[in-house]
């Protein structure tokens, strides 16, 4: 049976300014320690404009006690208490604040999502055990919560729709539905635990039906008819008749691991061990799979509800502990004063994000020195990973093989992540002629005297010096794509490839753009590579 966790913050929008980064904090804690001291806080009050109408959406404890609430009307809440603080409600910013806090949530569980305005949702089937029972989990995200300054409510159930019902309707802050309990626990609950729309919830009540055991014993086909089917889909989703999706922030990874710490952490030098502690275990899990990772995360989890997250990437499929733990190392190094233990780091977890086969490779048969090119093809993907997650792996390119018979389109850049999913074509085969080591990119023009319409060249003059030609072989016709003859922007023609040598002994790769039995523009010569 799976069970779910429901978190409740009702005074999220007033109480989440104790979440704010570390820059922030930092900025106002002498400010505001000097009000703590001098005043306790003062009623305060999110609102916004509804029509013609200034509504009060959220009010801080001392705003509650003196009688403001929810919904009440501004003008409302000034009789009640004429100095009450307002300010724009921002509810993207509310939004914004309750995802970093969700996140924050991974180290109870792997899957976790929002339940926007003001909660949060934790699927702990198996997780529970982990922190001593559902209970004791309870009591240390309270604790938690709490240290962080907010208010919470907690509540668990079989089902997502249950969950979030104990969370918000429980009697006591935590409420823990026992499996199986869940449909004789939503009964005497009114209709508003089933997250039901008001307005439908106030023609429901004028019906009779106050509770969702009103709801669970009436037939449900005149509902559906009169309501609608979302009435009955919310009520099916809470007692477990239909599933309900549950849609996490992020996809859990396949292999994670994590390491609490007993105190509270703040040199990066114990954050470096910690790394590697986690990028041994990561190794040990992936070689017993036969897998390698090309994408790894770490969450740091501070003890103030900040989290941070560092992500490498790797060209090829790695599972050594020793690259993957220099790989965090310069991650870290890369970041200076940016990654801030703040009042400590209390658990640190590494997941391998991206995972692939990787078949076991021979290094070696022989004992000798020689290196094998195995061992060298490893090293340059190591070189290539450390240099991909300082610069950025996009600016990391090489040339790989296109299947063009036009020499400026035969190969093209690649970056080096993509490199080894790459695939030849099988009908591709390279030309039989010779291709020269250095190509010139774009082509340079020349001037050459030869012979017409098809003869070789008899002497050019390239880059203000004269050659004479002694040798020469060709030509080489390469016709352009017939896919790309109609793009006007190509400007390719048919091309006369010869390789000749001049009276020095060099070899040059030339080319004469056209036919002079073409009704087309004078044939041009152009100089394409040079040979070794």
């Amino acid at each position: 049976m799976r069970r779910f966790l429901s978190v409740w913050l009702p005074r999220w929008p007033t109480e989440r300014q104790h979440l704010t980064s570390p820059q922030a904090q930092r900025r106002t804690s002498t400010r505001s320690a000097r009000s703590d001291k001098t005043a306790g806080p003062s009623p305060f009050a999110f609102t916004t404009q509804v029509g013609n109408t200034v509504q009060i959406t959220a009010v801080n404890e001392a705003a509650e006690k003196m009688g403001v609430h929810p919904d009440m009307s501004l003008t409302d809440a000034r009789a009640l208490y004429p100095s009450l603080e307002t300010r724009q409600a921002t509810p993207e910013d509310d939004l914004s604040a309750l995802h970093r806090l969700t996140l924050w949530c991974l180290r109870y569980s792997p899957l976790v999502t929002l339940h926007p305005p003001d909660g949060i949702a934790l699927d702990i089937t198996g997780c529970a055990h982990l922190f001593g029972g559902e209970k004791a989990m309870f009591l240390e995200i309270e604790n938690r919560l709490s240290g962080f300054g907010l208010t919470c409510k907690t509540g668990a159930a079989d089902t997502i729709g249950a969950a979030w019902a104990a969370a918000r309707y429980g009697r006591e802050n935590q409420t823990l539905v026992q499996s199986g309990d869940h449909i004789a626990f939503l009964s005497p609950l009114p209709l508003g635990a089933l997250r039901l729309p008001k307005a439908q919830i106030q023609r429901l009540n004028q019906l009779g039906l106050r509770k969702i055991g009103h709801l669970i014993r009436a037939p449900h086909a005149p509902l559906t008819s009169r309501f609608g089917p979302d009435l009955i889909r919310h009520l099916q989703q809470a007692t477990g008749a239909t599933p309900e999706t549950f849609n996490p922030l992020s996809v859990p990874p396949t292999y994670t691991v994590r390491h609490p710490l007993v105190e509270p952490v703040q040199h990066l030098a114990a954050v470096e061990a910690t790394i590697e502690i986690l990028a041994r275990q990561i190794e040990e899990l992936l070689k017993t799979r036969q897998e390698g990772a090309r994408l790894l995360n770490v969450l740091i989890f501070r003890v103030d509800g900040h989290l941070e997250t560092l992500n490498v990437q790797t060209s090829s499929l790695c599972q050594e502990a020793a690259h993957i733990t220099l790989l965090f190392r310069e991650k870290i190094a890369t970041l200076h004063d940016d990654l801030d233990t703040g009042f400590g780091i209390d658990l640190i977890c590494m997941s391998a994000l991206k995972t692939e086969f990787m078949p076991d490779q021979q290094s070696s048969l022989s004992a000798s020195t020689t290196t094998s090119p195995v061992d060298v093809e490893t090293d340059l993907a190591t070189l290539l990973d450390r240099f991909g997650n300082r610069l950025g792996f996009n600016r990391i390119t090489r040339f790989i093989p296109f299947e063009s018979y036009i020499p400026e389109k035969s190969v093209r850049f690649c970056p080096v992540t993509t490199l080894s999913s790459q695939k030849k074509s099988p009908a591709w085969e390279p030309p039989h002629s010779p291709r020269p080591f250095l190509l010139f990119s774009p082509a340079e023009p020349i001037t050459v005297i030869a012979e017409v319409p098809d003869g070789p060249p008899l002497q050019f003059k390239w880059r203000r010096l004269h050659h004479h030609i002694t040798r020469a072989e060709g030509p080489e016709r390469l016709a352009p794509e017939w896919w790309d003859v109609g793009n006007p922007l190509s400007g390719l023609k048919t091309r006369d490839y010869y390789r000749v040598e001049n009276a020095l002994g060099h070899r040059f790769w030339l080319y004469r753009d056209g036919l002079y039995e073409r009704t087309d523009d004078r044939p041009r010569w152009y100089m394409q590579g040079l040979f070794p």
